[in-house]
């Protein structure tokens, strides 16, 4: 696996670990505030995987 899935992958766990804590744990201020912090993690995380230049094809 390389390191931009491990990334992904990893910021997904915390925003579902994020998820699961202000839905059942913290009251409703504090859990809307866990799901927007869940939802920026896998936003900022999935652009960077986009931003990142992949390897060239060769082909022009």
């Amino acid at each position: 696996m390389d390191s931009k899935t491990r990334t992904l992958v990893l910021s997904v766990f915390i925003a579902v670990i994020l998820w699961l804590l202000g839905g059942f744990v913290f009251g409703h201020v504090l859990g809307i505030i866990c799901v927007f912090l869940s939802i920026l993690i896998v936003g900022l995380a999935t652009g960077n995987m986009m931003n990142t230049p992949g390897p060239t094809s060769g082909k022009k």
